[in-house]
């Protein structure tokens, strides 16, 4: 009995190490994250509601896997236990006529076991980046509470008649998209449907030509990125947050918080579920907007019960309910603030509508393809309405793709924004460095409100003049401080 429960135990932990290791690879070639933040999040928040091709890569990708790989290495070493359950080993057959004891190769063995456990642990949690985690975690950063700058302290004046605001977040969308004559990464032009949209508006960038946002520690997933644009702030976590109630930032000022106080009505629309990553706990805690998520849309009767396609209803569905719900905004005395986030170009591969256009060979290509084209018509159909000449729209790519070895490591990735119909125009557009996390002041300057300094949070006007953070101490300074441990952000904001 006692034999057994020791086999099981063994078997147990081979199947963990296994679990770990293969789990690793699996993430780091599924979600090619930034962070351990990231992987730290999605560990701490509900993702029960994860696209089923996602669950199911991992069940045959690396839960099989392991299980077949801990079954082999379980079998082996029952099969040298045994050999070396004897009091002594006879070597004869290999013509030397010696024999040990036995204890000396389990003790040899038992050793062997432990170095390779830490050596797969060490290497995984390389491959994790949790290496990386723990020694930002061992500097408390000053560098959050030395730039933050707290809307409650500054003066925000909004004009007379408040502008409508129409925000688009386009699921892993970058400029990198963009042919490379267009300043991109890619031989075709994955973008082309938004190409004119994105020349005849305001679109920053760190170049001459089309580039975007810098991605950096804390904003590198949708969660994060949501977070980092509203807020101004990196969304951080501390294995502490797998013990406590779920919040984000309870404690923050935010772009909902600020629209609300002026008489917004706020509403938000996901194709999946809001509880995912939180994010509707997040919007619902700062600023109230109204969810309209997969379950509403089975609620009002929209799609079946049963009906579930990618991470609940395509973005085709998408942007029809977004339009009914839009107009009916409109129709009210209040101005309001819809806000929504599209789906069909997460990873894996993308989602390919039946009616989609198809000009590459590649899955992937065509969904980010399909989705510029969409979201274009979405623009053209908001600019006959009625509404449009009191409204800005606003289309930013949450994050850079996570699909692994779509561009090279060394390719320079930035995310895709677009400001079409603004109250303000930029002083200039080009050669700017920032992140995502300056969209929460430009998009309240978008509005035709004032802004004390041009400064909110770690985010800076990019319509006006100022320099932002990263152009004032440079990009990998502000991302390596970003990502140390801050005892400042943890009190001030959770």
């Amino acid at each position: 009995m006692k034999k057994k429960i020791l086999y099981l135990i063994l078997y147990i932990y081979l199947l963990f190490l296994s679990l770990v290791h293969y789990s690793s690879i699996w993430a780091i070639a599924t979600f090619n994250f930034y962070s351990f933040d990231e992987v730290l999040f999605q560990l701490t928040t509900p993702i029960q509601s994860a696209a089923s091709s996602i669950l199911s890569s991992y069940v045959t990708s690396c839960l099989l896997i392991a299980v077949i790989v801990s079954i082999l290495l379980f079998s082996f070493l029952v099969i040298i236990l045994r050999f070396l359950s004897k009091e002594y080993i006879d070597f004869s057959f290999l013509k030397a006529s010696f024999h040990l004891k036995s204890k000396v190769f389990k003790i040899v063995l038992f050793l062997f076991m432990i170095c390779f456990s830490i050596f797969m642990f060490y290497s995984c949690a390389d491959r994790m980046l949790i290496i990386d985690y723990i020694k930002n975690q061992a500097n408390d950063s000053s560098f959050i509470e030395d730039y933050y700058v707290n809307p409650k302290d500054v003066s925000i004046t909004f004009p007379e008649n408040k502008r409508n605001l129409i925000y688009i977040y386009a699921e892993s969308m970058e400029s990198t998209f963009f042919s490379s004559d267009l300043g991109g990464g890619s031989e075709e032009n994955y973008l082309s449907p938004l190409t004119d949209l994105t020349t005849q508006n305001v679109s920053f960038s760190d170049t001459e030509l089309f580039g975007g946002a810098l991605m950096v520690n804390g904003t590198s997933w949708t969660s994060g990125s949501m977070v980092a644009n509203t807020s101004g702030l990196p969304l951080k976590n501390s294995f502490q947050d797998i013990w406590k109630e779920p919040s984000m930032l309870p404690k923050a000022i935010t772009l909902g918080d600020i629209l609300e106080e002026n008489g917004y009505h706020q509403e938000l629309m996901f194709g999946s579920d809001k509880d995912f990553g939180n994010r509707g706990l997040y919007f619902e805690n700062h600023g109230h907007y109204q969810i309209y998520d997969y379950y509403t849309a089975i609620e009002k009767k929209k799609i079946d019960e049963d009906y579930y396609v990618w991470w609940g209803f395509e973005d085709s569905k998408l942007f029809a309910f977004a339009k009914e719900e839009i107009l009916s905004l409109a129709r009210e005395e209040e101005p309001f603030n819809f806000t929504m986030l599209t789906v069909n170009t997460h990873t894996v591969d993308g989602y390919v509508e039946d009616d989609c256009s198809c000009p590459f060979e590649n899955s992937y290509e065509n969904a980010i393809y399909c989705s510029s084209e969409q979201i274009a018509d979405f623009i053209y159909w908001i600019q006959e309405q009625d509404f449009y000449p009191n409204t800005t729209v606003i289309i930013v790519g949450d994050h850079v793709s996570m699909q692994s070895n779509f561009y090279p490591d060394s390719t320079k990735r930035r995310t895709y924004n677009l400001f079409i119909n603004s109250a303000v125009e930029p002083i200039y557009t080009s050669n700017r460095s920032f992140t995502t996390m300056d969209y929460f002041p430009t998009t309240l300057a978008s509005l035709g409100a004032q802004i004390e300094g041009n400064r909110l949070g770690l985010g800076t006007n990019l319509f006006s003049d100022q320099k932002t953070i990263t152009e004032e101490v440079g990009e990998e300074e502000f991302d390596q401080k970003i990502s140390q441990y801050s005892s400042y952000y943890m009190k001030e904001f959770n």
